[in-house]
């Protein structure tokens, strides 16, 4: 009985040695994985926008070349900390930039696109983060692909067409073997830059 006891002792104390061990190391990481990932952003919203910067001189251009503006109230999240609002950006030159978020075919994808200023026409399209299949859906990810949405047409709709189909303004090159994963990307730009633009539009009248 009392091995019982003095087992149970042990693995109630080794448990709070643990959780007290976890919550200090996520205590002391916090800050740098919060650090990081406005970082990641921040290059992602430059690079939609076609903004040069160098990892030194990162915080400055941003800080230097956009203007941080709020969504209206009806698109912010009830509770939200002045960090956590809803934000779009304006560069000198007038384009808008804001981030996008939401389903893509394995998991969420999430970036940045810009928007010059008659706030119909792509400027550029990052992704930040995105969980799509390796080497197939995956590839949406890359440059190449996203550099394909510069200059087109977000209105009436974008459309991603089958790979080497696109004739339109408003059309996309898919690529093949990730039509699932581009058919996602292109619900997500639409529903998320639709929604965008007409607060931006309404802020802005």
């Amino acid at each position: 009985m009392k091995e019982k006891i003095k087992m149970i002792v042990f693995i109630l104390v080794l448990g709070s040695v643990l959780t007290a061990a976890l919550v200090s190391v996520d205590a002391f990481t916090a800050p740098y994985i919060k650090a990081n990932t406005r970082k990641k952003l921040q290059e992602s919203i430059l690079k939609a926008a076609d903004i040069a910067f160098t990892e030194e001189t990162l915080e400055e251009v941003f800080s230097k070349e956009m203007e941080e503006r709020l969504f209206p109230e009806s698109l912010q999240v009830k509770g939200a900390g002045q960090e956590d609002k809803k934000k779009f950006y304006v560069t000198k030159a007038g384009d808008y930039i804001f981030e996008y978020r939401g389903s893509g075919l394995q998991d969420e994808i999430y970036g940045a696109i810009a928007f010059k200023p008659d706030l119909k026409t792509i400027k550029g399209v990052t992704i930040v983060s995105q969980k799509e299949t390796p080497g197939l859906g995956g590839r949406i990810g890359t440059q190449d692909f996203l550099d394909r949405f510069r200059g087109r047409k977000i209105f009436p709709e974008l459309r991603i067409t089958k790979a080497g189909k696109a004739k339109g303004e408003n059309e996309v090159d898919g690529l093949t073997g990730a039509t699932l994963s581009c058919n996602a990307f292109e619900e997500l730009l639409n529903s998320e830059s639709h929604k965008y633009i007409k607060a931006i539009n309404e802020s802005i009248k």
